[in-house]
């Protein structure tokens, strides 16, 4: 376990919790407008997203994750951020929506978005974190089908994807659900660019 320093964010990272990176980062640096908002932060991993929107002045922040380690990291986390856990920040194990309740201003998901097949698996809670499937969409399309329940009328999503896992297909999809969507921000690899899609209801 070690300690690391994102913008103004202080993380502990934990052996079975994705550990923030460029991704991350791309993500917080073009977070929307959350001030007096209520956040919802899907795949929470250390914490790092629900953290920087309740500094950013939202209202309330929830951080769900299938992984108990990211969500025992994330409480850490947050409490070494200064910040009142289960008064502005919430974290609980959940599998994308399906412990959520009620409807949030934004939602916020950095997808696990790398193609994977079944030998390239990795053992333990770490692997939720990359494994997108062999398309590496299959928790996206999942979130894409389920996250208009969730979200308020005049709602934003946020997602943090990479262009191995088709930027259009986010869009056309996100497009059937009844969303606007685009690509606000990217950041280009050699091999991938990291995308930020943002959707907003018609």
């Amino acid at each position: 376990m070690k300690t690391i320093k994102i913008g103004d964010i202080i993380i502990k990272t934990h052996p079975q919790v994705y550990e923030p990176a460029e991704d991350s980062e791309l993500l917080m640096e073009n977070l929307v407008d959350v001030k007096n908002k209520v956040v919802l932060d899907v795949g929470t991993g250390t914490g790092i997203q629900a953290i920087n929107a309740a500094k950013k002045g939202a209202k309330i922040v929830v951080g769900v994750d299938i992984n108990p380690y990211a969500i025992q990291i994330a409480k850490e986390n947050a409490i070494l951020n200064n910040l009142e856990l289960n008064k502005k920040i919430f974290f609980f194990e959940s599998d994308l929506f399906e412990n959520v309740e009620g409807k949030f201003d934004v939602i916020l998901f950095n997808a696990p978005y790398l193609p994977t097949s079944d030998e390239e698996r990795l053992e333990g809670w770490l692997n939720y974190a990359f494994d997108g499937g062999e398309d590496g969409r299959e928790v996206l399309d999942r979130f894409i089908e389920e996250v208009g329940d969730y979200l308020k009328e005049n709602g934003i999503v946020q997602i943090l994807q990479s262009s191995l896992t088709g930027e259009e297909k986010t869009i056309k999809m996100l497009n059937k659900q009844g969303f606007k969507a685009k690509k606000t921000a990217y950041k280009k690899f050699p091999f991938e660019e990291l995308q930020v899609i943002t959707a907003w209801r018609d």
